[in-house]
């Protein structure tokens, strides 16, 4: 019975790397995307499409890790992808040198509502997978 468990909890830390994966690779024609002229609402779209699939994307790269130093919870997950995706966001409001100071990036309240709906749906979708598969 305890190693039918394992084998369960191994299929749904498989399906969440794939869907880690998969969701953070789409985030590369999406940024494509942002060299076409388009209309405002896709404009706006695109434009926060990298925040709603990072985190989500971490969030499930997170739960498929196998690794013994990271045995947390998927709240645990959840908050810990919360905290690095606001950390990103919210360093965009730094000044920055060197390099640096050539890459656009804009710091925006919806970036972050996006980042944290991001959060709260990969959750709720890795609670439904685990209850379903296990």
């Amino acid at each position: 019975m305890n190693q039918k468990l394992n084998i369960e909890k191994d299929r749904v830390k498989i399906l969440f790397g794939w869907l880690g994966t998969i969701i953070l690779l789409l985030i590369i024609p999406i940024k494509l995307f942002r060299f076409f002229e388009i209309g405002y609402l896709s404009q706006l779209i695109i434009g926060i499409a990298p925040s709603l699939l990072g985190p989500a994307g971490l969030l499930f790269l997170l739960l498929s890790s196998k690794s013994k130093h990271l045995n947390l919870s998927t709240i645990q997950s959840a908050i810990l992808v919360s905290l690095i995706a606001l950390g990103l966001e919210f360093a965009q409001l730094l000044p920055r040198s060197g390099i640096l100071k050539y890459i656009h990036y804009t710091f925006d309240w919806l970036d972050v509502i996006s980042s944290l709906t991001s959060v709260i749906i990969g959750y709720l979708v890795a609670q439904i997978l685990i209850k379903y598969l296990h």
